[in-house]
């Protein structure tokens, strides 16, 4: 019986034993397990730290550019736990000054709101469309009938803006790089009312941004000078913006097109609208010091009304600066029965050019007197920090099908103002390019600011 116990014992003990062996074994697996993945809570916070500190370097030498420049790399442990202390504080007050910002901005809309006429009478003798139109316009009287600078608004005006405003005085109280709206192409992407390409179309399609709210010019034809849209080219040939347009929440858009019919009496509205302008803005989750915190970007918009919709693809361009594109035959001659396709494009958006010229089975429109070549549009919004690429072709037969005979690029570094030149060797023919730089108004010129264009031939390069 004792030696049964006792073999009972010892198994018990060694059973304890194997126990207390898994348990220490599953303690440190348990533990390894948790220093596997460290605690990287104290890099994170060194590396905000650390950015922290460089916006505080940039923000202070770019506040005081005539002192001896802060060098972070050379501060000492004691002036960076100061400066990072001081940045925390600006940090908060202008926290605090943007929120009594947007707060004011939201009593403002709210007040705007309020002050809206209201809907207006049905009148049986116009559409939805007309209805919609005429509340657009008698609201944006309205709203600028109460806003200092705007007493002579008239709703039909075009911009007095021209470009290249600041290419000679750059005016850096009253302008600076801008997020501004570039528009691609305009499409008739749908028809209605038993309406088929090919149609004969006139009228004006104009955006409209805060800088004076009036119309910016973007196509524009006559009832006896009308482009006939086709199921291989629905689009509109646009012949604008006439200057940058500064995109924010207070852009518009505007299209009055009518299809010619066999009489006058016969024209029917293609479209008719009135509406704000809202564009996509694409946060640059990769921003560093110094630069944008938007990303240029590129989306479409449809627009419905009459008997169309119109596809509006178009851009926003983060950071940009106004180009104003000039042309001019300085070699040779362009060849009889030769077309041309003049575009322009940005760095970050090479996939989408800006038709400058596209001659199609036309004549290249050249001056004989100097050889300056007629752009259907010339303005463009480029990146400050980007690049301007200018595209020429030479070709027999228009439209995308034509057979390519010579073709060339100039590229450009945007400038804040004055001019840049390159040229476009097409064989046959050489082109000086000439680019005209200006920065954007920061706010509606009231007060007299001097907005007097310069030539876009201004200056000479070899």
């Amino acid at each position: 019986m004792e030696m049964g116990s006792a073999a009972a014992a010892a198994a018990a003990a060694k059973r304890e034993r194997e126990t207390e062996a898994r348990e220490a074994d599953r303690k440190k697996a348990a533990a390894v397990v948790r220093t596997g993945k460290p605690d990287i809570s104290w890099a994170m916070r060194d590396w905000v730290d650390e950015l922290r500190l460089k916006r505080a370097v940039a923000r202070l030498n770019k506040e005081n550019p005539n002192a001896q420049p802060i060098v972070l790399e050379k501060l000492t442990a004691e002036e960076r736990v100061a400066l990072l202390q001081q940045e925390k504080e600006w940090t908060r007050k202008m926290e605090a000054v943007l929120s009594v910002q947007r707060e004011a901005d939201r009593q403002a809309r709210e007040a705007e709101r309020a002050r809206a006429p209201p809907p207006p009478p049905k009148d049986p003798s116009k559409d939805k469309w007309q209805l919609d139109y005429d509340f657009g316009r008698k609201k944006l009287e309205m709203k600028l009938a109460s806003e200092a600078g705007f007493s002579d608004f008239s709703f039909e005006e075009n911009t007095r803006i021209p470009a290249m405003c600041f290419t000679d005085n750059p005016m850096r109280d009253h302008t600076r790089t801008r997020c501004t709206l570039q528009i691609f192409t305009i499409k008739v992407a749908g028809l209605d009312g038993g309406l088929k390409l090919p149609l004969d179309v006139y009228g004006m399609v104009a955006v409209r941004d805060k800088l004076d709210y009036s119309r910016n010019i973007i196509f524009s034809r006559t009832r006896d000078n009308f482009q006939t849209l086709t199921d291989q080219d629905p689009c509109l040939v646009l012949t604008g913006p006439s200057r940058a347009v500064f995109y924010s929440d207070k852009v518009y858009v505007e299209a009055v097109l009518k299809v010619k019919g066999t009489t006058e009496s016969e024209d029917v509205y293609l479209s008719l609208f009135f509406n704000q302008f809202l564009c996509c803005e694409k946060a640059n989750l990769c921003v560093d010091v110094g630069e944008c915190i938007l990303r240029s970007c590129v989306s479409s918009l449809l627009y419905t009304s009459k008997l169309s919709t119109l596809e509006f693809t178009c851009g926003l361009v983060a950071s940009s600066v106004e180009a104003t594109i000039g042309m001019q035959i300085v070699e040779g001659s362009w060849p009889e029965g030769l077309q041309c396709k003049f575009t322009a494009c940005i760095g970050s958006l090479g996939h989408m050019d800006v038709l400058l010229l596209d001659s199609g089975e036309e004549k290249v429109p050249v001056d004989a007197a100097d050889g300056t070549v007629e752009l259907s549009r010339r303005v463009v919004s480029v990146e400050s920090y980007g690049q301007l690429i200018i595209r020429g072709m030479m070709l027999r037969g228009g439209g995308d099908h034509g057979q390519v005979r010579a073709e060339a690029k100039a590229s450009f570094a945007p400038l804040d103002a004055d001019r840049s030149w390159g040229r476009l060797d097409l064989g046959v023919c050489k082109l000086k390019v000439t680019v005209v730089w200006s920065r954007i108004l920061l706010h509606h010129p009231d007060g007299g600011l001097p907005l007097t264009g310069v030539a876009v031939s201004s200056g000479s390069s070899s």
